[in-house]
């Protein structure tokens, strides 16, 4: 009969008799797990808000967008800014309000109307980070747009008993995708926040309706929110 202290100490994870256990004690505990931190560094963040007032009209919109750095060069430590390929996304919105458009009978008196545009859509893109807030992006959106088409058949209805009138603007509703491919700068100098200045071209121009898309043009010039062209 084998004594009490020539048996082995007892344990909770037994060793193997081909393994030998990990200096310091048992080899499977590796303590309690922390939560990785997200990289703050490896984002880019376009925010884009707009508001305007001029004679007549009001226009108010934003279209934030943001991106992740997937893929760095080997010479991106070397340079100043954050160097890379991003991909992203974002949510697109814009209103404009027009106040007392004038539109003329068949008698030619002249009446006054308001009309009202509504923008609503989002879209990804693919950015590369040059060098020294230079980049080359691509982004696809698609938006919807809800409009009072005060360029198509407006009637004017005149009641003749009391002398008033009725202007009535017919609401139409388009869904146009673009794809914009072009070069830019960030005014900002920032690694992380983007106000750029930037030349595009629609690819999807020949195919989409031109007289309702918010780039009527190929050539789109964009500072920040606002397309100058």
């Amino acid at each position: 009969m084998a004594q009490d202290d020539e048996l082995p100490p007892p344990t909770s994870s037994p060793t193997p008799q081909n393994e030998q256990p990990a200096p310091g004690g048992n080899d499977n505990f590796n303590g309690f797990a922390t939560k990785k931190k997200v990289d703050l560094s490896k984002f880019i963040i376009e925010p884009n808000v707009n508001f305007s007032i001029t004679s007549g009209r009001i226009d108010f919109g934003f279209s934030p967008y943001v991106g992740y750095k997937v893929w760095e060069p080997a010479y991106a430590k070397r340079t100043r800014g954050n160097v890379g390929l991003f991909l992203g996304g974002g949510i697109t919105y814009f209103y404009t309000g027009f106040k007392n458009i004038g539109f003329q009978d068949y008698s030619g008196n002249t009446y006054y109307a308001n009309a009202h545009w509504h923008t609503l859509g989002g879209g990804v893109f693919a950015q590369y980070n040059i060098w020294r807030g230079f980049f080359a992006r691509a982004k696809f959106e698609v938006l919807h747009r809800r409009l009072d088409d005060f360029y198509g058949n407006v009637d004017v209805q005149l009641n003749t008993q009391n002398g008033t009138y009725k202007v009535i603007i017919p609401r139409i509703e388009k869904t146009i995708p673009a794809l914009l491919v072009g070069v830019g700068y960030n005014l900002l100098q920032s690694k992380n926040f983007f106000f750029p200045i930037m030349v595009s071209y629609n690819v999807l121009n020949n195919i989409s309706d031109k007289n309702y898309s918010i780039y009527p043009r190929g050539l789109v010039v964009q500072l920040g929110f606002i397309n100058i062209f």
